[in-house]
């Protein structure tokens, strides 16, 4: 009998070791922006919370903290520090499925 070959969008998903965005849920203001047009301008701390003070290009400010999904790649804020947000990112991998990067912005002066 001939052996079975699963098409390779198949395999290319189960490459990505079943990382994939969720379409389907509520997006939040900033992952209509490109990252790389966002800038961090400041933070805030409240006993254990910390917000990132974030600049778009329509130069409104937004809130952000940990848990809160930014820029176009469906971008997830890991943390916050005095001096970058850093975020993980899940892009196309170019085999129909999916992988994760780490990203950050840094604050500008």
């Amino acid at each position: 009998p001939p052996v079975y070959a699963a098409p390779k969008s198949e395999v290319a998903k189960a490459g990505g070791g079943g990382i994939a965005p969720d379409f389907n849920r509520p997006r939040e203001p900033l992952e209509s922006e490109p990252l790389d047009s966002l800038r961090m301008v400041g933070t805030l701390e409240q006993h254990a919370d910390a917000w990132a003070l974030v600049l778009d290009t329509d130069d409104t400010i937004h809130r952000v903290q940990a848990g809160n999904y930014i820029g176009q790649n469906h971008g997830k804020i890991i943390r916050i520090s005095e001096f970058e947000v850093e975020l993980t990112e899940i892009i196309p991998d170019g085999l129909g499925g999916w992988m994760e990067r780490t990203a950050s912005i840094a604050i500008s002066e």
